[in-house]
């Protein structure tokens, strides 16, 4: 007998379904069989489960006609053979030690339920952080995502996954009856084993459904009794919270005592500029923001929608050997100009002159640190900062405000835009207020129209423009 019965539900999942059965197969705890239940796939999932089944015998098939995750889901646990079962849907994957690390966690008497951290991939990137699973903290909010080691006996005494949840939330409600039924407790591993797709919202369950969840949730409170108990000390907690606000508050990014400031908290975890200024990184230097150098720093030739674009692709194709044009040399460095034909990016200090499949290479690598730093920011600092300075012309500042939205989606950190544009009418030496003009986006104005001329007044004044933004909220 097996030690894990992997359960897989099927229902037209095509195009995710072989990096799943991947990442299972790959598993460092070999001794594992793997249930696929094809619930009527009217795509290619059937032929695809016919090739894994034919290339690995720990795949085992069972087609049934189209009734739901449920319903498919507690068909394959009735056929698992093995005594701990670990459910997973068809588009998520798991890391190659996952199930080796629950299972030694199980087998240490850790919990009943042993689940993990989750990251999100898709169209959303980034740690999904869930509350620890508490009896508290489950009576508010499902804390656990479907993928976790438990017993098929305790999953059998539950009644299996309830029919009465066929559209949507059946493992919040197999969860809440484990704990607040049968007291079973849940264990989190705090390692990001399992990996999360978010899907475009046409495709989500979820999504198509929640307008359900709260009539669901609330079939689940009168089910367990018990949750009420749980949802009183959560009154006591919210009635102390709003007693302490009374006393402290923030404002301006200060913690005040009434009105008098005692703490000043600091607004943003990293800096980051995006250009295309070339001395916007001296800038951030020169007031100990910057952290490390950025993928955009000393560069031009590019405008912000491009830059913001290049960010919101992860940078993917941003940095390809064909897609570089060679311009002429530069006279202060002795470097190679290099021209990126498909974001406009001008390098005019990376490359050394020569043969370029020569000089290529380490310039990319280069770059690829970079990139890979700075998304690193974005996914695992709270609050960043881009700052992007107009250089020698005017830009459109209303193109920036749906991608900055749609990079907010896609990251977890709260991220701020700083732009500075040109404006012709300001007196040289003088720059606008910086004011929020959307959620994400701050906007100020200076003059700058000639390089070198204007140069030393231009980053003076965005010294002082990103001084007023890091010291008051806006």
């Amino acid at each position: 007998m097996s030690k894990i019965s992997v359960i897989i539900p099927i229902y037209n999942t095509g195009k995710y379904l072989a990096e799943c059965l991947d990442s299972v197969l790959a598993q460092t705890l070999s001794d594992i069989e793997i249930i696929c239940i094809n619930d009527g796939s009217t795509d290619n999932s059937a032929e695809i489960l016919a090739k894994y089944e034919k290339k690995d015998s720990r795949i085992k098939t069972i087609n049934i006609k189209n009734q739901g995750v449920v319903v498919a889901r507690n068909i394959g646990v009735a056929n698992a053979q093995s005594e701990l079962i670990f459910p997973l849907d068809s588009d998520d994957i798991i890391d190659p030690t996952t199930l080796e690390k629950l299972y030694s966690h199980f087998m240490s008497g850790d919990g009943d339920i042993i689940t993990c951290r989750v990251m999100m991939f898709g169209e959303k990137l980034g740690e999904l952080v869930l509350a620890k699973p508490t009896k508290l903290n489950m009576s508010k909010n499902n804390c656990l995502v479907n993928a976790a080691l438990l017993k098929k006996s305790d999953f059998l005494k539950c009644g299996g996954y309830s029919e009465d949840c066929k559209i949507a939330l059946e493992d919040y409600d197999l969860w809440l009856n484990l704990l607040f039924k049968h007291n079973k407790k849940i264990y989190r591993v705090q390692e990001i084993l399992f990996y999360y797709r978010i899907k475009d919202k046409s495709e989500s369950r979820n999504w198509q459904h929640r307008e359900e969840h709260e009539r669901l949730v609330k079939n689940m409170y009168n089910k367990y009794p018990n949750i009420k108990i749980y949802s009183r000390i959560e009154s006591i907690i919210k009635n102390f919270h709003k007693f302490v606000h009374f006393f402290f508050r923030i404002k301006n990014n200060q913690i005040r005592i009434f009105k008098t400031p005692i703490f000043t908290l600091k607004k943003y975890n990293c800096v980051i500029s995006i250009g295309a200024a070339c001395f916007v990184p001296e800038a951030l230097k020169n007031l100990n923001l910057r952290k490390f150098s950025g993928p955009f720093d000393w560069m031009h030739g590019s405008d912000v929608l491009t830059r913001l674009n290049c960010v919101y692709n992860e940078f993917k194709d941003y940095f390809n050997y064909d897609d570089f044009e060679y311009l002429e040399e530069n006279p202060e460095n002795g470097k190679a100009i290099y021209r990126n034909i498909k974001t406009g990016i001008i390098y005019n200090h990376d490359f050394e002159p020569g043969d370029f499949k020569r000089t290529f290479p380490p310039v990319a690598e280069k770059y690829k640190r970079r990139t890979e730093r700075m998304i690193n920011h974005l996914i695992k600092d709270k609050n960043v900062l881009l700052v992007f300075a107009e250089f020698m012309k005017t830009g459109n500042k209303e193109e920036i405000l749906n991608i900055m939205n749609d990079i907010n989606y896609k990251f977890p950190a709260n991220i701020d835009l700083l732009y500075i544009n040109n404006n012709p009418d300001i007196k040289l030496g003088d720059f606008s207020k910086p004011k929020r003009i959307s959620k994400n986006v701050i906007y100020s104005e200076y003059h700058y129209y000639k390089f070198p001329d204007e140069t030393p007044i231009a980053r003076k004044l965005t010294e002082k423009i990103i001084k007023k933004i890091i010291k008051k909220s806006i």
